[in-house]
């Protein structure tokens, strides 16, 4: 009898053993899958940051641009759109398209700068480039502009060889009227199309 008890008890810590190492084993199953799921979401996170992202000025791209622009919901009051497009560009027919490249860039961070960082900067495509202010008001939007300019020629009298100008437009709503990112966009892009025919005719001048 205390033979088979023996060997009963040797069957009950053997299963409990299996059993312990089963929970062991699929602890650690459920670890690596826990694991590879967080590397995907990270990767994922991380092509998602690329895809919206300029490569050339680590600002966010057009596609970035596009989404808050497709979006069709009325903007708050005291939000602002300002359009931006440089203006000597033709730096790439004289000194090539690495200078153009570079004049880009330093705009680039010229304007990532200046414009307050709860705000939103965007590569719009070429040498344009879109800002989104919220919360702001006439006479903010407008002191930055004057810093911007400040700034800018700050830039110009340091020494830099491809001096910096550019045409800029910019549109705020009120509570008058609703409107969404796109019409102030819009409203935003004819001014600064105006503000860049009007520096033409005086270069021609």
């Amino acid at each position: 009898a205390e033979s088979y008890s023996e060997r009963i008890a040797v069957k009950i810590r053997t299963l409990e053993l299996l059993s312990v190492l089963d929970m062991l084993c699929l602890v650690i199953l459920i670890v690596i899958q826990t694991l590879a799921a967080m590397k995907m979401s990270v990767l994922n996170k991380l092509l998602e940051q690329r895809a919206y992202t300029d490569a050339h000025t680590g600002l966010p791209n057009k596609d970035a641009c596009e989404v808050l622009l497709n979006n069709k919901e009325t903007v708050a009051k005291h939000t602002a759109c300002m359009m931006f497009d440089l203006n000597n560009l033709k730096i790439n027919d004289t000194k090539g398209h690495s200078k153009g490249d570079q004049l880009i860039l330093n705009f680039a961070r010229l304007l990532r700068n200046v414009i307050p960082q709860k705000d939103f900067v965007g590569r719009y495509g070429g040498d344009e480039f879109m800002v989104v202010i919220y919360n702001t008001s006439k006479t903010e939007i407008e002191d930055i502009l004057k810093q911007l300019s400040r700034e800018k020629d700050r830039l110009n009298s340091s020494g830099n060889n491809m001096p910096i100008d550019y045409a800029c437009g910019w549109a705020i709503s009120d509570a008058d009227s609703e409107c969404t990112i796109q019409m102030l966009l819009d409203k935003a892009d004819y001014y600064m199309y105006e503000n860049k025919q009007a520096y033409k005719k005086f270069k021609k001048s």
